[in-house]
């Protein structure tokens, strides 16, 4: 994949065209119990064990009514008057009410600067997502010290979802030793994400536009052998791994992973900010074709042509469409983090909350 195929492809208000031909996928079943509370950072749709069965009985059958019917003068049943049948006429469906969704909001602080950082997540009541990129201080940092923190953070009512290492790391690679190295620091990362509290894993595959066509179908195989072992590791841990969109020019790469890894587990991170400056379709198309699997959502904005990770509102992101087809499409709210530069952050919130969100806040 190249950085961008024409120029005009990235015009002002170019908003590609909704991609059609790829059926919705189908619902996960429900999860376990993924945080420690009852906690709305939970996916849409994950509820319960793995192996719990969804909903209780089935409702008693109506009671049948038998009309009552008086002689008529020459012994027949008749109906009386006030039961005449009369036309029928179909009542009018009343619209169903839509619930308000208000979605929890975290903010990505590095591992290595969390503890500092947390009266700035309780000023503004923000959750965070652990960013876990430097694997050098995940190596170095004890588990004493991860449970100290944890502890902080739970006293604190602070959510945690981890953003495992990403940074030159390869799901699938010609290298073994990369390929090693990558799934080595990825697993170290989910352990520290579970000693943190964090229910979901934010991972990226390391696709790129470095990938060449010719090299896809070998690129998906290998990819997929590097994810069957993490999402059962995922499985083992209870921690869902969610797949964040980064340089995928569509949809169809990441369609064929979920294909071939079919795991309540593995669900998606929908990061609007890099489909608006990667991909071919417009982020909202992204909304709708993973919204069964989407865990997660990464909020930024840009220009169209680079990640920039603006504020909400100052690029081309529509987040008022972004707001209409989240409400459209999801049933229950799912995290949001604020990936933006902290000035960023009041205005990023003030933006959203205009185009229709409403936010649940941390610690109240």
């Amino acid at each position: 994949m190249t950085t961008r195929e024409t120029a005009e492809a990235k015009a002002p208000g170019h908003r590609p065209g909704r991609k059609e031909g790829r059926g919705t996928l189908e619902k996960d079943q429900a999860l376990g119990r993924m945080l420690h509370d009852d906690s709305t950072l939970i996916p849409h749709g994950v509820e319960g064990q793995v192996t719990a069965v969804v909903g209780g009985d089935d409702p008693a059958p109506s009671a049948k009514v038998t009309p009552q019917v008086t002689e008529g003068t020459e012994g027949k049943a008749a109906v009386p008057p006030s039961e005449e049948i009369q036309p029928s006429e179909e009542p009018e469906e009343a619209a169903p009410e839509k619930r308000e969704l208000r979605f929890p909001l975290s903010y990505p602080v590095p591992l290595a600067t969390l503890r500092e950082r947390i009266p700035f997540l309780l000023d503004h009541g923000l959750n965070v997502e652990v960013d876990l990129s430097d694997t050098t201080y995940n190596g170095e940092i004890t588990i004493r010290e991860l449970e100290r923190l944890a502890i902080e953070l739970r006293r604190n009512k602070i959510k945690v979802i981890a953003h495992l290492p990403h940074h030159d790391l390869k799901l699938a690679s010609h290298d073994k030793m990369i390929l090693q190295h990558s799934m080595d620091a990825v697993q170290e990362g989910l352990e520290i994400g579970k000693i943190l509290g964090a229910r979901i894993a934010i991972f990226q595959s390391g696709f790129s536009n470095h990938v060449k066509p010719k090299d896809i179908d070998w690129w998906v195989a290998e990819c997929i052998v590097a994810l069957e072992d993490l999402v059962s590791r995922a499985k083992e841990e209870e921690v869902i791994v969610a797949l964040e969109n980064t340089w995928e020019s569509d949809e169809a790469v990441i369609g064929r992973l979920y294909d071939a890894v079919d795991s309540p587990w593995f669900r998606f991170c929908c990061d609007v900010g890099h489909a608006a400056c990667f991909s071919q379709f417009a982020p909202e198309d992204w909304i709708v074709q993973f919204r069964d699997r989407i865990a997660s959502f990464g909020f930024h904005d840009n220009d169209g042509m680079a990640d920039q990770h603006m504020a909400c509102g100052e690029g081309v992101v529509g987040f008022d469409v972004i707001s209409e087809t989240i409400h459209e499409e999801l049933t229950e709210p799912v995290n949001i983090t604020l990936d933006v530069r902290e000035e960023d952050l009041l205005p990023s919130i003030r933006h959203l909350e205009e185009c229709g969100f409403h936010f649940e806040r941390a610690h109240a």
